[in-house]
């Protein structure tokens, strides 16, 4: 995939508990559809254990948008953008740059605990279908 070569050097860098094939299964799996741009799994501590590229972002930044995700806050920063959360429990989360339209964030914690988020734009689907999607994909 294109992403591989990427993901040998964040995978060196960041580690984590999740295995990489099943990092790589999920990856592939949610770009099934049109629209997934960044995806990445943080741990419950909101610790950065992968990302599907070389993007921007910050342990302090993963820390805050998992902390807005658990402390149901109204809104997430993610790459110096607004997101208003739309849907925030403890199993999913969906949130929507209303006015620049940036797409979306939505998130699933996985069957081993860890947070998967992606960033998304309204192709394919709309901001509450990615966040039933990432949900099922990442309880497969």
């Amino acid at each position: 995939m294109w992403f591989y070569d990427s993901l040998n050097t964040i995978i060196e860098k960041y580690g984590g508990d999740m295995e990489l094939q099943r990092f790589i299964y999920l990856v592939d799996q949610l770009r099934e559809y049109n629209g997934i741009e960044e995806i990445f799994v943080l741990s419950p501590e909101g610790e950065i254990l992968f990302k599907s590229e070389d993007f921007l972002l910050s342990d302090d930044d993963a820390k805050a948008i998992l902390n807005a995700w658990k402390e149901h806050k109204q809104a997430l920063m993610f790459q110096s953008f607004r997101y208003a959360i739309l849907k925030n429990d403890e199993i999913q989360l969906a949130a929507k740059n209303i006015v620049g339209g940036k797409g979306n964030i939505v998130g699933s914690i996985t069957k081993e605990g860890d947070y998967i988020i992606a960033h998304t734009q309204d192709e394919g689907l709309i901001v509450l279908e990615w966040s039933i999607f990432i949900n099922k994909v990442a309880w497969s």
